[in-house]
């Protein structure tokens, strides 16, 4: 769920998260001082720079759009349940806006955006409180060759819907008097080239990223390993023929160093590194089926301690299943963790 929490529990966050060249969302802004208002976009650059810049606009044709209520401090995992629920998959890219109580969003099933990876949906950008969005409630339509597309937006809803441009024409006029003659803005060409592109984001995509990286530097690693064992082993050689005269000794130190460098090549490869990042994978990948989310991952003297929130309808067999008890019930769930984290919490009592 979160790679802040591996980096942290393996000693490598040390350093500012601009670092790492953001791990959330590329812009986000709240001005709940006055306003209060929030924002997330979709451009996110997983560890080592960008995933790509932003494209020619697209209409996803399976588009959804809705409103829930705001927690401040937790929009993005509201966001991403109630998408996730919505798209009947856990695969989905999000854009949302927070302002006030509550949080507009629309989704996407990741699949639907394969063909357009760095697109974006000028509905985004017209979400309340944004720079180019209209007041509200408004009508935002758009006909296109092939399918029209109505976004109906008021101050507690948003719904979209996708038809035939006489049908969608039609729906628009009739909303719009059904909301006291709510304008309805027409999204031509020109006007979507005078919006502010709005990118998709996405949870699973940063998270698949993060474990290639971690999988990709695992083997560098080793080759690294196995290059300098092949350099060393190279000048051993050479030593050898240069020293002809203490043959049978040279022999023995290059036999002997050549040994002992495999055997700390094969003490890195058990490195309990690698055992310690399946454990934390195969935690988190129970908590994205339980739709739950880490809150605590520590290792100490090799031993691994971890906390979660997950569901009031996460059963007990698939909680134990990933190796967790229940701790303690709240508001947004249930509190489980693994037995090291409840002796933990005892020891502290």
């Amino acid at each position: 769920m979160n790679i802040e929490l591996l980096l942290k529990s393996l000693g490598l966050a040390g350093q500012k998260t601009g670092d790492l060249d953001d791990l959330g969302p590329v812009s986000r802004h709240d001005g709940d001082a006055g306003a209060g208002t929030e924002s997330s976009s979709a451009l996110i650059k997983p560890l080592f720079g960008n995933i790509g810049g932003v494209g020619d606009f697209y209409f996803p044709p399976e588009v959804i759009g809705g409103t829930c209520p705001r927690i401040a401090g937790q929009e993005e995992e509201i966001v991403w349940n109630a998408a996730a629920e919505a798209c009947d998959t856990e695969r989905v890219h999000v854009v949302w806006q927070a302002s006030g109580n509550r949080i507009w969003y629309l989704a996407v099933r990741s699949s639907e955006l394969a063909s357009q990876p760095n697109s974006w949906c000028p509905l985004a950008s017209l979400l309340p409180s944004m720079k180019d969005a209209a007041p509200l409630p408004v009508c935002y339509t758009y006909f296109g060759e092939e399918i029209a597309v109505l976004m109906i937006v008021t101050e507690d809803g948003l719904q979209v819907f996708r038809g035939t441009s006489p049908v969608v024409r039609a729906k628009a006029e009739r909303t719009s008097r059904e909301l006291g003659q709510a304008p309805i803005v027409n999204l031509d060409p020109d006007r979507v080239e005078q919006l502010t592109p709005v990118s998709w984001y996405s949870v699973s995509l940063f998270e698949d990223r993060a474990r290639r990286i971690l999988a990709t530097l695992s083997v560098m690693v080793s080759l690294a390993v196995a290059g300098f064992s092949f350099v060393v082993w190279l000048l051993a050689n050479m030593s050898l023929l240069a020293a002809r005269h203490d043959l049978s000794a040279a022999l023995d130190s290059t036999r002997d160093k050549s040994m002992r460098l495999m055997t700390q090549a094969e003490e890195l490869r058990r490195s309990p590194l690698r055992e310690q990042i399946r454990q934390f994978l195969d935690v988190n990948d129970g908590l994205l089926d339980l739709n739950g989310f880490l809150n605590v991952y520590s290792i100490t003297n090799g031993q691994a301690r971890w906390r979660a929130q997950v569901p009031p309808s996460a059963t007990a067999d698939r909680i134990t299943a990933i190796g967790g008890k229940n701790i303690e019930a709240n508001d947004q769930g249930v509190v489980i963790g693994n037995q090291a984290e409840i002796l933990y919490e005892a020891t502290k009592k």
